[in-house]
């Protein structure tokens, strides 16, 4: 109804990538209160077709927005984690994606992805995660260890275009942050940083991962979390933080080389 489309983007994650051959990345969608708004302002981008659509995994605030956006934009390709949860929201997303015969891509760890074309394409490398059947099977089935899990198992990649390096990170949890500080080291020094679980610091954001990523921005999608330990975290780092705050939203812009960063409210 016209009082829901008024309703401005409030919680949850979303990111809008316009790649150097002008194809179009989305991650992510906030949730389903900011599903018109989100409708709307990628049409007011003058775009029509979402080349790459992308499930970080299958919580509402971040896939709140995407039936809206298969109902509303060609689809390339959709891409997740593959890890189902028995939810209202997902099976109305299943049925979208199967309206319009459209496959779900699962990555994982060790996946490459080249996204544009040109001598200097943009490239998606996957870090995480790893899913075991028993991963898998928790995730979805065993109470008590879904919701850790189901947060756990977030895409966490890397994106790069030529020195520009963006780290997205979904709802990953300390658990899955220190594994991959292990395994990838320097792997995951990155420019700008999308923050871990919305800049939760009991569950997320140990010190050792924001030390390794090294972020020069850190950018929180939800200002559910603001506080003064996950903003002395990242300033031990030497990164500063941007919100996301309630309507609005961060313009980053890189040549590959140079970048700008610019935050705006509706």
């Amino acid at each position: 109804d016209e009082k829901t489309k008024k309703t401005r983007v409030v919680n949850g994650d979303g990111m809008i990538i316009i790649l150097p051959d002008n194809k179009c990345m989305v991650i992510d969608s906030f949730d389903t209160q900011s599903r018109y708004d989100l409708v709307d302002f990628i049409k007011k981008l003058g775009i029509s077709k979402i080349d790459y659509l992308v499930a970080s995994h299958y919580h509402i605030d971040h896939i709140g927005g995407m039936i809206e956006l298969i109902n509303n934009f060609e689809i390339g390709a959709f891409y997740s984690n593959g890890v189902d949860f028995n939810t209202d929201i997902v099976r109305k997303l299943h049925k979208a994606l199967d309206d319009k015969n459209l496959e779900i891509n699962v990555l994982q760890e060790g996946d490459f992805l080249t996204l544009s074309d040109g001598p200097n394409p943009t490239t998606i490398k996957l870090f995480w995660p790893t899913m075991t059947p028993e991963d898998t099977y928790n995730a979805f089935y065993n109470p008590g260890k879904t919701e850790k899990l189901k947060n756990l198992c977030s895409l966490v990649f890397q994106m790069k275009y030529k020195e520009f390096t963006v780290l997205f990170t979904g709802d990953i949890y300390k658990d899955g942050d220190k594994y991959l500080t292990k395994k990838y080291g320097k792997q995951l020094k990155s420019t700008i940083l999308k923050v871990p679980h919305h800049g939760e610091f009991y569950t997320a954001n140990s010190p050792s991962f924001v030390k390794t990523v090294s972020p020069e921005y850190a950018v929180i999608q939800d200002n559910r979390y603001i506080n003064f330990v996950i903003s002395s975290i990242y300033r031990a780092a030497k990164a500063k933080l941007l919100y996301r705050n309630t309507a609005g939203f961060i313009l980053i812009e890189s040549d590959g080389i140079n970048y700008s960063v610019n935050e705006y409210t509706f």
